[in-house]
């Protein structure tokens, strides 16, 4: 589908790569994009960081877009990570990831000789990015891994490019979010569960969540609520997402992957270098995971749903 921005708020999935004989377990990843569809997510990302996509070499990550692209079938929109550190490589898997079914590309800031870069350089590589791009970009800023910090006034400056929709700020505090839409309407994401709320209140689209791959009744119910001017209780149920933040102790991808198996699904451990949660931290997740879905119950029980 064409990238309307009248369909891209609300809460998107950033997908896992489930592995099964230390291989993309395709089937499984096709059943949790339905299970999250009729939960209520808005959108998918793609070989994100979430789906431990450094990890995949480049005929898994084809097949794992495939595979997304059609399961969803264009009923939502999928985003896809396709930064690289250099613009020529960044260039090419847009144009292949665009052939693929890819409605937008999500591009990382390039981070390998990032002492080197000026403001001027990230701004010349968003911008020739997007003068060839079949498809439109996104700003991916995650300085927890690139080591990089943008400034919202750079980040405005290069949202100024037509083909440029908006941008996703991982940030887990301050960041650009807040300062980018304060100056312009593109359509700007947050990537922390935590931060849903204040981000929305910023003017924030929605949010690209690893936290709503697990609980996506309760992140599209954070956004439901803030929407229909119900604050208090949006940031009451965002306090469940936060809980499960904080009980994976910033082990994302394996805290994601163990709440995943609390609710069914087992996508395997993560490749390694990373390692699975010890025990005592799986137990932490399912316990928040479990509380989570306690509200949930209870809110559709009062409900009468």
């Amino acid at each position: 589908m064409p990238l309307d921005r009248n369909r891209c708020g609300g809460i998107w999935a950033p997908l896992v790569t489930p592995f099964r004989d230390d291989a993309p377990d395709l089937g499984l990843l096709e059943r949790l994009v339905n299970w999250l569809l009729e939960r209520g997510v808005s959108g998918f990302l793609a070989l994100g960081s979430t789906a431990e996509t450094p990890h995949l070499d480049e005929d898994e990550a084809l097949d794992v877009l495939r595979c997304v692209v059609g399961a969803v079938a264009r009923r939502v929109p999928v985003l896809v990570g396709c930064g690289r550190p250099s613009t020529r490589a960044t260039q090419r898997m847009l144009e292949r990831y665009a052939r693929e079914g890819a409605d937008a590309g999500l591009v990382l800031m390039p981070s390998y000789y990032r002492t080197q870069l000026r403001p001027e350089s990230l701004l010349a590589f968003y911008h020739q990015l997007a003068d060839t791009s079949p498809i439109p970009i996104f700003v991916y800023h995650i300085p927890q891994v690139t080591g990089m910090e943008l400034e919202p006034d750079l980040l405005v400056r290069i949202l100024t490019h037509p083909n440029v929709g908006g941008f996703k700020d991982s940030t887990t505090e301050g960041g650009p979010l807040q300062g980018a839409l304060a100056q312009t309407e593109a359509l700007g994401f947050v990537g922390h569960g935590g931060r849903l709320v204040a981000a929305l209140e910023a003017g924030a689209c929605g949010g690209i969540l690893a936290v709503a791959d697990v609980l996506p009744e309760v992140a599209v119910h954070v956004h439901t609520a803030y929407r229909a001017g119900r604050v208090d209780e949006a940031r009451e149920w965002q306090s469940l997402l936060q809980a499960l933040i904080t009980a994976w102790r910033g082990h994302g991808i394996a805290g994601v992957k163990a709440g995943l198996r609390r609710r069914g699904f087992d996508c395997g451990s993560p490749r390694p270098p990373l390692s699975p949660l010890t025990a005592d931290v799986e137990n932490a997740v399912a316990l928040a995971v479990d509380t989570a879905l306690e509200r949930v119950e209870a809110a559709r029980a009062r409900s009468g749903a």
